[in-house]
């Protein structure tokens, strides 16, 4: 495991399906408004809906409509963005550091985090959990808020174990970006 994790074959193979993945979503997000407001903005033009106050005003109603589906696809939009970033992240990490198995990572379910899922990196078996300065955030970059239990038993880690870092499941697969908690 002397090598940057990036090199390992299943780990280049869970990025580039969580690449794959977001792409293909946002991709689909856009289709789906693309569609919605062609497919408003003819039926309107052609009179085969009216909305409610077309009469008196030049879409009133359907204005709205297609204002509140520009401002929903704006939020998948950033969403989308912000995992394709911590992507990016996740791949300089793996191209920098290599693996490095450590026993796991334990969930904190008593504690709360809004970017992720609070853990605790567990590095050898006398690990100290009661220090509340090493609690990290851990988040997918697909399924941002989902924790593999499997992590819990074992885990491989690239980077700081102090700072950012990438974690995964022994093997390479199902990348999480770490960081400390803030």
């Amino acid at each position: 495991m002397g090598k940057a994790a990036f090199d390992h074959p299943e780990t280049r193979t869970a990025w580039a399906k969580a690449r794959r993945a977001l792409i293909t979503r946002l991709s689909l997000a856009t289709f789906l408004f693309a569609a919605a407001f062609i497919t408003l903005s003819v039926l309107q033009g052609f009179g085969v809906i009216t909305m409610p106050g077309s009469e008196n005003k030049d879409g009133g109603v359907l204005g709205l409509i297609l204002t509140l589906l520009l401002f929903v696809y704006v939020v998948f939009l950033c969403l989308y963005v912000s995992a394709l970033r911590s992507l990016r992240r996740i791949r300089r990490v793996l191209e920098a550091h290599p693996w490095r198995p450590i026993q796991g990572a334990q969930r904190q379910p008593v504690l709360k985090d809004a970017i992720g899922v609070p853990i605790l990196l567990l590095l050898n078996a006398t690990a100290e959990t009661a220090k509340a300065d090493g609690f990290m955030s851990a988040r997918g970059a697909v399924h941002r808020r989902r924790w593999p239990e499997a992590m819990e038993y074992g885990a491989w880690h690239a980077g700081d174990l102090e700072g950012h870092g990438v974690l995964a499941l022994p093997g390479g697969t199902d990348l999480m970006e770490v960081e400390p908690r803030r």
